[in-house]
């Protein structure tokens, strides 16, 4: 499979579901031979407060894409926005601002991503 898919999640811990999914469809694609990434966009970044702990109830599916390097994005205006800077910079997660502060694009249309929003 040649598939490249770039899951930009907005939603917040409102909409668990979303999240959920996010890292299902990622690590599906991954698992048949593409290539898959999660950018955290939105509100999304506020799961950096919540997934960490290790009591939460989706902290092991986090920790597997954690850990499977699919997470490669978090919106650096957004993740002021909700207060969780500084949770992804103890996560060891990249925070992004090259488009007015928030996650371009750009650089993973020109690299043959198909862009999908949750």
């Amino acid at each position: 499979m040649s598939e490249k898919v770039a899951v930009f999640l907005f939603a917040g811990p409102e909409a668990a579901c979303r999240l959920v999914h996010s890292i299902i469809f990622a690590r599906d694609v991954k698992a048949k031979g593409g290539e898959a990434q999660i950018v955290l966009e939105g509100a999304a970044p506020e799961w950096l407060l919540l997934l960490p702990d290790q009591g939460h109830k989706l902290h092991g599916l986090y920790r597997k894409a954690k850990e499977e390097g699919l997470i490669v994005a978090v919106c650096e205006a957004c993740a002021s926005q909700v207060g969780a800077v500084e949770a992804a910079v103890q996560e060891g997660l990249a925070l992004v601002g090259d488009a007015f502060g928030h996650v371009s694009l750009v650089p993973f249309t020109e690299d043959g991503y198909r862009i999908v929003t949750l």
